[in-house]
C-alpha cells in the first residue's frame, strides 16, 4: 500500500527539510537584517555576493561539488545514506550524514531569504514612524528589534511561506543525489518505474504541504502585526 510506503520514508523527509528550513530561516533572517543596518558596508557587499552566488548554483551540480570536496578528497564526511551500515541506533553518526543534504537545501535558501530580508529591512528603516521613535530617545536595539523588525517580517512569511514546499521537493534532487531513503527519492524512484498510484501519494502529500503552509502564514501576520486580528 502507498500509505505504508509513504509512512515510511515521510520521517526522514521531514527531519532534513525542518533542520534545512530551521537553519535557513535563522541565519537567513540575521544576515538580511546585518546587510540593511551596515548598507553598502564590506559585509553588506559580501552579503550581497554570497546572495546571487547562492541564487545562481543548481542543487545538484552544488551537491556534487560537495561531496567531491567533503567526502571524496578530504574524507571528513559521509558521501551518502542515512547512516552507515551497522549503526542505525548511533544518533552521532547519523547527524553526521545528515551535514551535506542539510547543507545543500540551506546554503541556496539562505542566499534566498537574506536577499528579501534585506530589502524588506530596508524599506521599513526609512518609515516615517521609525524617525519619529528616535526621536523620542527610544534605544537603538529597541527601533531596530521591536519596531522595524516586526514590520519586515511581514513580506518574509509571505516568502518563507511560499518557498517551504519549494524545499520539500528540492529535495527530490537532494535526497537523489545523496541516496537519502525519503519521499523526495521515493517519488523520483516511482516516476522512473511509471508507478503512478506512488507518484500521485507523493504529490498529495506536497499539494497538502502547501495548504498547510499558507494557513501557517495567515496566522503568523496576526503574531507578527498587532493590526491584523481574525474573527
Amino acid at each position: 500500500p502507498v500509505g505504508e510506503l509513504l509512512q515510511q520514508r515521510i520521517g526522514n523527509t521531514l527531519t532534513l527539510t525542518l533542520l534545512a528550513t530551521a537553519i535557513s530561516l535563522v541565519i537567513g533572517l540575521v544576515i538580511g537584517i546585518w546587510s540593511a543596518v551596515k548598507q553598502y558596508s564590506l559585509s553588506d557587499n559580501v552579503a550581497t555576493a554570497f546572495s546571487f552566488a547562492g541564487q545562481s548554483m543548481p542543487t545538484f551540480w552544488l551537491g556534487l561539488m560537495l561531496i567531491i570536496v567533503f567526502a571524496v578528497r578530504l574524507k571528513w564526511l559521509p558521501a551518502g545514506d542515512i547512516y552507515t551500515p551497522g549503526k542505525a541506533d548511533d544518533l552521532g553518526d547519523r547527524i553526521v550524514h545528515l551535514i551535506l543534504p542539510v547543507a545543500v537545501l540551506s546554503l541556496i535558501q539562505i542566499a534566498l531569504w537574506s536577499r528579501f530580508m534585506r530589502s524588506s529591512m530596508l524599506e521599513v528603516l526609512r518609515q516615517d514612524f521609525l524617525r519619529t521613535a528616535r526621536a523620542k530617545g527610544v534605544a537603538e536595539r529597541l527601533v531596530l528589534g521591536k519596531h522595524a523588525l516586526r514590520n519586515a517580517l511581514i513580506p518574509m512569511i509571505t516568502i518563507v511561506g511560499l518557498d517551504i514546499p519549494t524545499i520539500f521537493s528540492g529535495a527530490v534532487v537532494t535526497e537523489s543525489i545523496f541516496n537519502w531513503p525519503g519521499m523526495g527519492k521515493l517519488y523520483l524512484d516511482s516516476v522512473l518505474r511509471h508507478d503512478i498510484p506512488v507518484s500521485m501519494g507523493v504529490l498529495a502529500v506536497l499539494a497538502f504541504l502547501v495548504i498547510v503552509s499558507n494557513l501557517l502564514a495567515d496566522v503568523l501576520y496576526a503574531v507578527v502585526d498587532p493590526r491584523i486580528r481574525y474573527r
